[in-house]
Formats: structure tokens, sequence, C-alpha cells
């Protein structure tokens, strides 16, 4: 008896500290730019489009759907903007799948509902909150994840709190200890932070060249 009691003792730890993997597949129109906060890197990936993920808390994806769209008798890339999908992962492997989008009337009708569909394996879908990322400062798509942490930070449909982090130097506000050849940055939003930043980065020569075009913007 008291076998059996320490047996099921050690079946009940390993089950509480297990973690259950899970792999995602995505349809092949859909690119994953970030996973969990982090930019989407090739050692995640399975293969082209698939990747694993690991417990049963909550994920966050950023996703791109990008078509070749025929208009008329010419043929173009199309790419939506980032959209943000958040869900809490199941002990099943997932499909996130992405409408097929073949031409003007589908890349319309995907602009004004842009919603991406998650399910398991068995074809059961899984509850999302999805949210177009918008892009803000210079090179948005470089920053994606400043912009994305941005997001997070926000209390917004499909932020996660936890996912928040700085993707550039950032000072406290009321605060600009300077060392040297150290950039520090303060500003109320991603865009101030990186003029700030690409400023203090350039040589006096641009910088005086930047100065001058600026003033001439008031």
């Amino acid at each position: 008896m008291k076998f059996r009691v320490n047996a099921l003792a050690i079946v009940a730890l390993i089950s509480s500290t297990t973690s259950f993997a899970s792999m995602i597949n995505s349809s092949s129109n859909i690119d994953v730019l970030a996973v969990d906060g982090q930019k989407a890197n090739k050692s995640l990936f399975k293969s082209k489009s698939s990747f694993e993920i690991t417990d049963n808390q909550l994920h966050q994806l950023v996703v791109r759907v990008s078509e070749i769209v025929r208009y008329g008798s010419d043929r173009s890339l199309y790419e939506s903007d980032p959209i943000i999908v958040t869900f809490k992962n199941t002990n099943e492997d997932l499909m996130i799948v992405a409408p097929k989008i073949e031409n003007e009337n589908d890349v319309n009708n995907f602009k004004a509902n842009p919603k991406i569909t998650l399910t398991t394996k068995s074809g059961n879908p899984i509850d999302t909150k999805q949210e177009i990322l918008k892009q803000e400062g210079f090179l948005p798509g470089v920053n994606l994840i400043g912009n994305l942490s941005e997001y997070n930070a926000s209390n917004s449909i499909a932020s996660v709190s936890g996912f928040a982090t700085s993707s550039l130097p950032t000072a406290m506000p009321g605060f600009a200890k300077t060392q040297k050849d150290k950039i520090v940055v303060q500003g109320e939003n991603i865009a101030e932070q990186q003029l700030q930043y690409w400023f203090q980065q350039a040589d006096k020569e641009t910088q005086t060249r930047f100065i001058n075009w600026a003033k001439k913007q008031k």
C-alpha cells in the first residue's frame, strides 16, 4: 500500500512539472514575424512553416499574410499589415490559417476583415484575440519588436503585458544621465525615442544637416 501511495505521488509530481509541447503549423501564405514578444528566428522553426510551443499558458504570435495577387492582367505581391494573434495553448497540435487571397476583391475583403483562423489538429476552433499592429517610427518593419512591446504595454485587445520589453535603451522621465560613448534616449513614444537614438548615432555633419532641415519644417 505504501509503495502504491509513493508511486501515485511520483506520477502526480511528474504531471505537475511536465511541459506539454504543441506543434504549430501555418498555411503557406502566412509568415510568422514574432512569437511571445520576440522576433521569430530560424532556430525556432522545425520546418519552413512549423514551430513548437511548450506550455499551456497564454501565447502571442505576430503574422503577416503574403500572396501573389492578380490585378487585372498584372500580378504583384500583396503583404498585409502585421496581425497580432493571442491565444491559450492546448495539448494538441495547432494550425494557423489565413484565407486564400487571389485577386483585388480578395485583398479588399481581407483588409476590411483581417481575420486569422486557429484550430486544433482535430479541427476544433481555438479562441483568439486579434488586432492589427500599427507600425510607427523610422523603418517600421525593422522596429516591429519595439512597436509590439509598446502595444503589449497598452492594455489593448490582444496585448500581453508580460511580453512588453524595451527594444531601445531608454531613460526614465526626468533623468538624462550621459556618459562617454553611451547613447541615452528619452521620449513618450517609439518615434521620439528613435529620433533621438539615430541623431546620436550620426556624425556631426549629419546632425547639423538634420537640425537645419528640422528648423525648416516649423
